[in-house]
């Protein structure tokens, strides 16, 4: 890459085209590694208190990229006629432009998911994955090919070749040369870089029959919530779509003998339970829709447990209480609501989803639920409720996520 050329002026046709190549691969870079640091749970875990600032760069460097491309379309036809004679230069060209528009496009949408419905910001998430996970490795590719020791490469390659004998050519006996040999595995060591990290994303959206029916991953307590007859089988039909899992610690190792739940704070009565108690208080059962903040959601998801607001009334809420703070069993995980938000009546503390125990990584195995919110106030591990008279800051509100967490 010449540097020199994205700091000159006046330029000809050619040599304008190129200078916008260079900026668009510079920022496509960045972009890049940024929404990489975001997907890595390896950065959300070490560096949780610049991952909202990292956020923020990755849609400002996605809005900056936008200006290569405004600047180019002006000349694209012209572009395109040079390109009459080159079909793989134009299948490139449609290729890279129409990943980079997705790209633009589920982004702002994703930006904006606060106006947009939830439906929308889901389809968005996904697109946005599916362009990067196929774009990517294309464009790592397509680099490669492209720079100087690579061509030097293939110019070694085509003199051997060149001063070897002519072979005849029949249908048993394909050309298969030297040049397309290294450009095919030069893509096979690509795709096979990506592909664990590809494989983890497909994960969660396409959980294997055999993981539901071997129950891999429940927690380890007994006795089982025997569910209500409106959980199995769920009244919401069943969950459309599925969760992805953040943590920012490591998954605590919970048992029946070191659970335990408690009520505190400014209450009358302080409780505490263990897990043979808890699992023996009366549940109700509701349908709602699940949506995190960076887009996905899960829809119809039939939750059973105990409505929050039953327990607070059972607890006895001193008047000087003005708002609920809740605890993770990870140690570091907090968040709030009011107390009048707490007392709405979907805000639930789960026990069973769709009739099933609540898996480890999804937070069980008990977790708070507040269905028009987002996720970030549905605490995992939940295992203490404590009546405060002040707002309390939880944990990703203090790393620049809004208090208001409501859902379009």
């Amino acid at each position: 890459m010449n540097l020199k050329i994205l700091f000159q002026r006046n330029l000809h046709f050619g040599k304008k085209l190129i200078q916008l190549h260079h900026y668009n691969a510079i920022l496509f870079f960045l972009l890049s590694m940024t929404g990489l640091l975001l997907f890595s749970s390896a950065f959300r875990s070490t560096f949780p208190s610049i991952r909202v600032l990292m956020k923020d760069l990755h849609i400002w460097i996605g809005v900056i990229i936008c200006i290569p491309l405004l600047v180019y379309i002006p000349e694209m036809k012209k572009h395109v006629k040079t390109l009459s004679k080159k079909k793989n230069n134009r299948v490139n060209l449609r290729f890279i432009l129409s990943i980079l528009i997705l790209l633009i496009i589920s982004g702002f949408l994703l930006t904006f998911h606060r106006v947009t419905p939830p439906i929308v910001s889901s389809w968005a998430l996904l697109i946005h994955d599916v362009a990067t996970w196929i774009g990517l490795p294309y464009v790592i590719y397509h680099s490669m090919t492209r720079s100087k020791w690579f061509k030097k490469l293939e110019m070694r390659i085509n003199k051997v070749e060149i001063k070897e004998e002519p072979m005849l050519i029949e249908d048993g006996n394909p050309i298969y040369k030297r040049r397309t040999f290294l450009r095919s595995l030069s893509g096979s060591i690509i795709v096979s870089m990506f592909l664990p990290v590809i494989a983890r994303w497909f994960q969660p959206n396409f959980v294997s029959y055999s993981e539901k029916s071997s129950g891999l991953n429940r927690n380890q307590f007994s006795p089982i919530p025997s569910p209500n007859a409106k959980s199995v089988p769920p009244i919401g039909g069943g969950r459309k779509g599925e969760f992805r899992y953040y943590t920012i610690t490591e998954i605590p190792k919970l048992n029946d003998e070191n659970w335990s739940f408690t009520i505190d704070g400014l209450v009358e009565k302080k409780s505490t339970y263990k897990w043979n108690q808890f699992v023996h208080l009366e549940r109700d059962v509701q349908v709602s829709d699940f949506h995190c903040v960076t887009g996905w959601s899960v829809y119809s998801v039939t939750w059973e447990g105990i409505p929050l607001r039953t327990l607070l009334k059972q607890a006895g809420i001193k008047k000087e209480a003005k708002y609920v703070k809740f605890y993770s069993a990870d140690g570091v995980y907090t968040s709030t609501l009011s107390l009048d938000h707490a007392m709405i009546d979907d805000v639930m503390v789960a026990v069973l989803i769709d009739g099933e125990q609540i898996t480890e990584k999804n937070g069980g195995p008990v977790r708070l639920i507040v269905p028009k919110m987002y996720a970030y106030k549905s605490v995992k591990w939940l295992n203490r409720i404590e009546l405060i008279d002040y707002e309390h800051i939880g944990y990703w509100e203090k790393r620049g996520y809004s208090q208001d967490a409501w859902v379009n």
